[in-house]
C-alpha cells in the first residue's frame, strides 16, 4: 500500500470480493517498472488514487473462477467519448481510475476493463514475460504516434527498459533504431533488441524514453530538419522545457505526444512476447517478494531493469 512519497507498506488486507462482470486474479507474478519508480519517489496524480492506495499495475496471474491465465491492462477505453468516437482512445474521458494492486496475492479486475482488456495467455508463454503486456502495448502506440516508415532512422534517448522495448518496435515496424545514452550495460543490451548504439545525431524520428527536461531538449536538438520528436517520457504537471523556437519553426519540426495503449495495441503486444521475436525475459533481471518492493525502489541494486514480484 502506498502511504506517500517513499512510504510504502505491507499489509494484510481482505481478499477482493468480486461483483458481476468483475475477475478475481491471483497473482503469479507482478513487474515493478519506471512509473511505479516514480509514484515511490513523488507520487503520481494519474496512476495512484488517495493515499493509502494499492500499488503495482503490471502482472500476468490466473483467473480464480475458470483457472485460465490471463493478463490485463491497467485501464480500458469507453468506446462512448468524444475522443473513442475520434479513435483516440487513449484519450478516453473515462479512462480512470487505472488499476492498480499488482503487488498483492489477488487483484481483482474490474469488469470495464475485465471485458476489454483481460486476455489469456498462450500456454508457451512465461507469467514474467506475460506481464511485460502493458508497456509493450504502450510502446507499440508510441511508434504508430511517431509514424516512423520502413528505413526511417530513429533515435531512442534512454536504453532502459522502456528505451529497448520502444526499439523492438522501431525495429519491427521496418526503422533503424539507434539507442542513445545510458550506462554501458543498458547500451550493450541494444543490439539485442534490433538496435545499435550511437549519438542518435540528425535522426528522422527522435523517440524520448527518459521522462526528464534534459532529455526533451535533447530530442529536439537530434532530429533533422523536417524530422519529428515523439515525447513518450512523461513530466511533472507544469514542467516547461524551454524548447528550441527557432528549430521548431524554421526547421519545420514536428512534436508529438504519447500516452497510454488501446485495444488493439494491447492484443498487438501479447502477440509480440508470443512471437519470441526479441529476448523480452532478458528485461526482468531481479526477483523480489512483495516485503522486497519498498526495499528495492529506495535503493535499486546494480544491473538492476525490472523486478519480478512474487507473492
Amino acid at each position: 500500500m502506498f502511504y506517500g512519497p517513499r512510504d510504502v507498506r505491507l499489509e494484510e488486507v481482505s481478499r477482493p470480493e468480486p461483483g458481476p462482470g468483475d475477475v478475481l486474479v491471483r497473482v503469479e507474478v507482478a513487474l515493478t517498472d519506471g512509473t511505479d519508480a516514480k509514484a515511490f519517489d513523488r507520487g503520481h496524480p494519474v496512476l495512484l488514487g488517495e493515499p493509502p492506495s494499492p500499488f503495482g499495475h503490471e502482472f500476468c496471474g490466473v483467473d480464480v473462477e475458470t483457472g485460465r491465465r490471463v493478463v490485463a491492462a491497467n485501464s480500458a477505453p469507453c468506446g462512448e467519448c468524444a475522443p473513442c468516437r475520434r479513435g483516440q482512445e487513449s484519450l478516453c474521458e473515462r479512462l480512470f481510475p487505472l488499476l492498480n494492486g499488482a503487488y498483492a496475492e489477488f487483484l481483482l479486475v474490474p469488469e470495464r476493463i475485465a471485458r476489454v482488456n483481460l486476455l489469456q495467455v498462450p500456454p508457451t508463454l512465461a507469467p514474467e514475460t506475460a506481464a511485460l503486456l502493458e508497456p509493450l502495448a504502450c510502446c507499440l502506440h508510441g511508434v504508430e504516434a511517431a509514424g516512423v516508415r520502413a528505413g526511417d532512422t530513429v533515435a531512442v534517448l534512454g536504453p532502459g527498459p522502456i528505451g529497448l522495448m520502444l526499439c523492438a518496435c522501431v525495429a519491427d515496424a521496418g526503422g533503424r533504431p539507434v539507442s542513445v545514452g545510458g550506462r554501458p550495460e543498458r547500451r550493450a543490451l541494444a543490439p539485442a533488441f534490433g538496435a545499435e548504439p550511437g549519438d542518435g545525431e540528425g535522426a528522422d524520428v527522435v523517440i524520448e524514453a527518459v521522462g526528464s527536461e534534459e532529455a526533451w531538449l535533447a530530442a529536439v536538438r537530434l532530429a533533422r530538419p523536417g524530422g519529428t520528436v515523439l515525447l513518450f517520457g512523461g513530466l511533472p504537471r507544469g514542467a516547461a522545457p524551454p524548447l528550441d523556437a527557432y528549430r521548431l519553426h524554421y526547421e519545420e519540426l514536428t512534436l508529438r505526444g504519447a500516452f497510454h495503449h488501446t485495444p488493439r495495441t494491447v492484443r498487438a503486444a501479447l502477440a509480440f512476447l508470443a512471437s519470441g521475436a526479441y529476448p523480452w525475459p532478458r528485461l526482468v533481471t531481479h526477483e523480489v517478494g512483495l516485503e522486497g518492493v519498498a526495499g528495492l525502489y529506495a535503493d535499486p541494486p546494480h544491473g538492476y531493469l525490472k523486478a519480478a514480484v512474487r507473492p
